[in-house]
């Protein structure tokens, strides 16, 4: 934000900072850790358990938004910012706290977000544009995080390791992923004057809402540990950026979408430490 004040960083900045992340930086860091770290059976179920809380999430925005008349614009993007999780905010914490088994964790969870919000965004959306979806999904299908998940998965399987030269530089380049994201995300801050009780219906859907069913997911399926804590942090996160992509490829409201995130955020840095604690 001080940067934004002092002419530092553009509007762009913010853009520009996120490819570099989205298409070099985590990858990197994807390959580094995730070809090394053991992959036990209960991580397995982090997908699925992150299937659920998102359809569950999803459903409850959908219900309450129709209960309380919201305006179709406003609603979609209640429902897409209640499903879609912000772990790019939760990387630093997590990475701080547990390392890379805990960032390796939270990876493997994250898998169907992307997915699923793909899936809303041609299930829910606005426009007809059938070229405009299907080239979101293939670009989702092809984007560099996933290629590199997938990839760091199979030499995971197949015990198969990088080079020792190879791995020094994808650890150094993996490195600047979160100092990246930290400007990022406050470059990109952003709160505008609107309705706060949708707003705050908004952030109760995604957080404590999410929280709630976090933990009593990981319960049901009797995660313990470190697996615990991904699942129930990650449950926890601010709503994700691709609520304002949806927004802005829907034509729906993106002014509720950019204040949507900016104070799910706020929100995160006082809830998430306190988890940490707790956890």
């Amino acid at each position: 934000m001080f940067l934004r004040k002092t002419s530092v960083f553009d509007d762009y900045a913010p853009d520009v900072l996120f490819k570099l992340v989205y298409h070099l930086t985590l990858p990197a860091l994807l390959i580094s850790v995730l070809s090394w770290v053991v992959i036990s059976r209960a991580m397995l179920f982090l997908p699925l358990l992150s299937s659920l809380l998102i359809l569950l999430t999803l459903a409850a925005a959908l219900l309450t938004g129709k209960a309380i008349k919201m305006q179709k614009k406003t609603w979609l993007v209640v429902a897409g910012g209640s499903m879609i999780m912000n772990v790019g905010f939760v990387i630093p914490f997590i990475q701080s706290f547990y390392g890379d088994d805990g960032l390796a964790r939270l990876f493997i969870f994250d898998l169907p977000n992307g997915l699923l919000a793909s899936a809303v965004v041609c299930t829910f959306g606005n426009n007809d544009g059938g070229a405009t979806k299907n080239g979101l999904l293939k670009k989702l299908i092809t984007s560099p995080p996933l290629l590199a998940l997938i990839a760091a998965l199979l030499m995971n399987a197949f015990d198969l390791r990088p080079m020792p030269i190879a791995t020094s530089v994808l650890h150094s380049i993996g490195k600047l992923t979160i100092p990246l994201m930290l400007l990022a995300l406050g470059a990109s801050f952003r709160i505008t004057k609107i309705n706060p009780f949708h707003l705050a219906v908004a952030i109760v859907l995604r957080m404590v809402l999410g929280l709630a069913l976090g933990v009593w997911l990981a319960s049901l399926f009797g995660l313990e540990g470190l697996d615990r804590a991904i699942v129930v942090l990650s449950a926890s996160a601010p709503a994700g950026f691709s609520t304002i992509s949806l927004a802005s490829i829907e034509e729906l409201d993106h002014e509720f979408a950019a204040t949507l995130v900016a104070s799910s955020m706020i929100v995160a840095m006082i809830l998430i430490p306190v988890l940490l604690t707790i956890l």
